[in-house]
């Protein structure tokens, strides 16, 4: 597994997280070093197949 792919699922378990606990996209996104939200958006939606807002619904 290479750094970039190894930091990026750690981005994802830690944004589950901070999602689980209701914060919004665009607060995760920023907290975890995103330019935007739409960036969080795009690479999650590659990664688990869904929206950050619709995962826990």
């Amino acid at each position: 597994m290479s750094f970039r792919l190894w930091r990026q699922q750690a981005g994802l378990v830690e944004a589950l997280g901070r999602l689980a606990n209701s914060m919004p996209v665009a607060f995760v996104a920023e907290k975890l070093g995103y330019s935007s939200a739409s960036a969080f958006a795009a690479m999650f939606r590659r990664s688990l197949s869904i929206e950050p807002r619709r995962y826990f619904f």
